[in-house]
């Protein structure tokens, strides 16, 4: 990936969360975004 490119991660609890923080290990120069599910997600 180039620098400032995006990455979007859905979902954290699996292999998700460990998935973002290796791939910002070696990719330091793009972003990460990472979707989880809320207990209480509140709307507006």
């Amino acid at each position: 990936m180039q620098a400032g490119e995006k990455l979007v991660v859905v979902g954290c609890s699996g292999a998700g969360g460990p998935m973002a923080m290796m791939a910002k290990k070696l990719m330091p120069e793009i972003d990460i975004t990472v979707f989880r599910k809320e207990e209480h997600f509140i709307v507006r």
